[in-house]
């Protein structure tokens, strides 16, 4: 005699523990209402419902003991009552909604959060059929013991056709985690594409009765590269070495990706199934990817790829089940990384491009603040009685001199404005205004600026800002004619240029697993010695008379300042450029 078997209803409970998240519990039913409006979606092509259709999602009561959640749709409604509660783990999806998926589990879903579960659903020109469903009734032991009522008629329903859910007596910490806006975001990440159709309202009304509308993500709100395509030809080898075995596809998969420019996402590319989310493309196990860091987890790549129905999701939405299907689609994918991974290269270097920049004010900034100290230091400790050609400023600099205007017009730049060396508290002269060198006008002592004036060629000339720049170019190093050595850095008049492709330069970067470069500490070194050799020979090159002879104190001043420069870099030790404001 053939053994039978049983199914303790018990497992029901089990089940339900893969929802952690009350949240997420919400989410099953809000997709049994979109699958029940399928029958309003005929046309693809307008994107759109023949009809309104609106899910609202309504949260009373303020503790776990009189909360209750509602979740009402005007859409088709559910056809066969006693088989979407009695033949579960048996879906036919196809031939009715309210039955999630493939799994026929949906409609328990309840038994994570709370104790009872109140259906009611109409179809258009029917009656309306009430059905509660008690946690309770499953922790029997026996299939056979469990006893759930008989639907009842009801006279009256808030639509013509829809479903109405309400839960009820829930448990308290599963209370506690409901948030309104939670929800909102998870319901605009899962249903993305379906949140685009026309015709569609998702509502969600807290318990203060605020109201939330769920809005599809606008890719269009990004600046950056797309790359699209769709595949209807799949490939995957086959054991007898470099033969492929094909197969088309009716339904195309649809890959769009976006490649933003200085943006971080935290939006990585999904895989979508059937217009749902199922899981990014990152976290997928059975895609063996060799580039889910620089593609699929990069901060700067978003989008989706869409494999409408011809993937089957795993119970618990983070895989897919591992088929003939699934290994053709996931091989083909893999053979268009290295495409893909040139645009998003291609976006990346312009990207580095502005935060290399963002480099250049942060230098400028540190540069301004030493300089000012610098002014004074030197006033104080290398002159007797503090009497210098450079009481206003470490460069004395005046309109026309050889440092040049420099305004590159997209950051801080250093300039030689009237202000004043001691104007904070402490007598730094770490002004508010940053990115500024010492002036020429304190009222310090400064023979050259004690010329009359209105004899000058530029008398009656309103006076400019004078100054140099910190900038870090994408230019191959220039090369000392003599010997054929590369420059590190130069002063071109009005800019201390800083060469990147630099090999001196490029040992000191590093770079994280999506590819962007990282502020090292021997990068902060670098820099600070490349910096200060230029900003040390302009100093003592531009002191007026009484300047001293060469001796110790000056290289000590110059090591000082890069010891100086460093410390001021290492808030910075181990960022990502991107992380530069």
């Amino acid at each position: 005699m053939a053994t039978k078997v049983h199914i303790s209803p018990k497992i029901l409970n089990s089940i339900a523990s893969l929802y952690n998240d009350t949240n997420r519990i919400f989410m099953e039913y809000i997709d049994n209402s979109i699958d029940s409006a399928d029958q309003f979606y005929f046309d693809k092509t307008l994107n759109s419902y023949s009809r309104p259709v609106e899910i609202v999602l309504t949260i009373e009561g303020k503790t776990a003991k009189d909360g209750k959640v509602n979740i009402l749709d005007n859409c088709y409604g559910i056809t066969n009552f006693t088989k979407i509660v009695s033949h579960i783990g048996n879906s036919d999806k196809k031939e009715q909604a309210w039955t999630n998926g493939q799994f026929g589990y949906g409609i328990y879903s309840f038994m994570a959060a709370c104790g009872k579960l109140e259906v009611t659903s109409k179809l258009e020109n029917k009656n309306a059929v009430f059905l509660p469903i008690s946690r309770k009734e499953f922790d029997k032991p026996r299939q056979e013991d469990i006893s759930l009522p008989d639907p009842k008629i009801l006279p009256d329903f808030d639509c013509k056709s829809g479903t109405k859910i309400v839960l009820s007596e829930f448990d308290k910490e599963m209370w506690k985690v409901i948030d309104v806006q939670v929800l909102k975001d998870e319901i605009e990440k899962h249903f993305e594409l379906i949140l685009n159709r026309k015709n569609l309202t998702i509502k969600l009304i807290d318990a203060n009765t605020n109201e939330y509308i769920c809005s599809p993500f606008d890719y269009e709100t990004l600046v950056g590269e797309v790359y699209e395509d769709y595949l209807t030809d799949l490939h995957v080898n086959k054991k007898q070495g470099d033969l492929f075995e094909t197969k088309k596809i009716e339904n195309p998969i649809h890959i769009f990706l976006k490649m933003t420019k200085g943006i971080t996402t935290n939006k990585p590319p999904v895989f979508i199934s059937k217009g749902r989310r199922i899981c990014e493309i990152k976290d997928v196990k059975s895609f063996k990817s060799t580039h889910k860091s620089d593609i699929w987890g990069h901060p700067n790549v978003t989008g989706y790829i869409d494999l409408n129905s011809l993937l089957g999701p795993t119970i618990a939405r983070t895989d897919f089940k591992n088929d003939k299907d699934s290994r053709m689609v996931f091989q083909t994918l893999f053979d268009l990384e290295d495409l893909i991974l040139e645009h998003v290269k291609k976006v990346n270097m312009e990207t580095e491009e502005r935060h290399y920049q963002q480099l250049e004010d942060v230098l400028n900034k540190a540069l301004s603040k030493l300089a000012r100290i610098d002014a004074m230091n030197y006033r104080t400790e290398y002159l007797p009685g503090g009497k210098t050609g450079l009481a206003g400023g470490a460069f004395g600099m005046t309109t026309g001199d050889e440092f040049g205007d420099k305004d590159r017009g997209d950051g801080d730049e250093i300039e030689n404005p009237s202000d004043d060396i001691n104007n904070t508290e402490d007598n730094t002269g770490l002004a508010e205004d940053e990115g500024k060198l010492p002036s020429d006008n304190d009222g310090g002592e400064n023979p050259k600026n004690e010329k009359n004036k209105d004899e000058s060629e530029f008398a009656g000339e309103p006076k400019k800002r004078s100054g140099f720049n910190i900038k870090i170019s994408e230019e191959d190093p220039q090369v000392d004619g003599t010997t054929g050595k590369a420059y590190r850095s130069i002063w071109d008049g009005s800019c201390i240029i800083i060469y990147k492709n630099h090999e001196d330069f490029q040992s000191r970067v590093s770079h994280s697993h999506q590819g962007e470069t990282k502020i090292t500490e021997r990068l902060i070194s670098y820099l600070a010695s490349e910096i200060t050799v230029h900003y040390k020979d302009l100093f003592f090159n531009k002191m007026q008379d009484g300047q001293p002879e060469y001796n110790k104190a000056m290289f000590e001043s110059f090591v000082d300042f890069i010891y100086q420069f460093e410390k001021m870099l290492q808030d910075f030790r181990g960022k990502n450029l991107s992380e530069l404001k």
